[in-house]
């Protein structure tokens, strides 16, 4: 059974990461991506993604 994550949780989740690492978050993110694409892990490499841009979204500025 395949579940949807909503985009707030994914918001949610980048806040997180940015409230934690600050302008590192997006290198971090980038890299867990790079990561699960590596495993083939598919269906976390679309959830990562989803979450990079989030983060990358919060530190240009474009969401909130």
């Amino acid at each position: 059974m395949t579940m949807k994550i909503h985009d707030d949780d994914v918001l949610i989740a980048a806040r997180e990461l940015v409230a934690r690492r600050g302008q590192t978050a997006l290198q971090e993110a980038a890299e867990r991506v790079d990561e699960l694409e590596r495993l083939g892990h598919w269906p976390e490499h679309a959830l990562a993604v989803r979450i990079l841009t989030a983060v990358e979204n919060l530190l240009d500025g474009k969401q909130t």
